[in-house]
């Protein structure tokens, strides 16, 4: 549950932050609260993730820049180059080495065949690709503060009912106990 709320905290700092003061105090808040929930999950398990690694300097960058250019548009396509990133990830993985999904899951799940995991791997990028697509959409489109609520209170339902998706097909082809290796 700590992990859980550690990780949310930069987003409820960018919420509150435009709440405050619009974009830019967004963006500074989530800088803050990147560095120190960074600096508590370090404290907590001596280590960070490869994932929360990238995004956080995929924000440090972004945030950075548009913090010192006054240019919104470095915070704004953000998400975008990190849904890239990790759609390009699953796309490279499906075709060279094991499936990034089933490096992500693999221990806590296993399904009967590498087809399996190969199809739900093409899953995510197809997720991540759209997601991708969508926040260009959406910032390039709309306005600003519509732009925020998405973030805020629509990619994170999105991604949640994506994954909540994907249930049925790891119920279906979830390998047996006797039959994992």
């Amino acid at each position: 549950m700590l992990k859980l709320l550690i990780e949310f905290i930069p987003l409820i700092a960018f919420f509150i932050g435009y709440k405050v003061g619009g974009i830019f105090d967004a963006t500074l808040y989530t800088l803050v609260a990147t560095v120190g929930s960074t600096a508590i999950t370090l404290l907590l398990k001596q280590k960070v993730s490869k994932v929360h690694l990238i995004t956080n300097v995929l924000l440090l960058v972004s945030a950075s820049l548009t913090l010192f250019s006054g240019n919104t548009t470095f915070i704004k396509m953000k998400p975008t180059i990190l849904y890239t990133i990790f759609g390009s990830a699953f796309f490279i993985t499906s075709f060279k080495w094991e499936p990034a999904i089933k490096l992500a899951l693999g221990t806590a799940i296993q399904l009967k065949e590498d087809i399996h995991w190969l199809q739900l791997n093409i899953r995510f990028m197809w997720f991540f690709f759209t997601m991708a697509v969508v926040n260009e959409f959406v910032w390039r489109t709309f306005p600003e503060e519509t732009w925020v609520n998405f973030k805020v209170f629509g990619a994170l339902p999105i991604t949640i009912l994506f994954l909540l998706f994907q249930l049925p097909y790891l119920i279906k082809y979830k390998a047996s106990d006797s039959s994992v290796q």
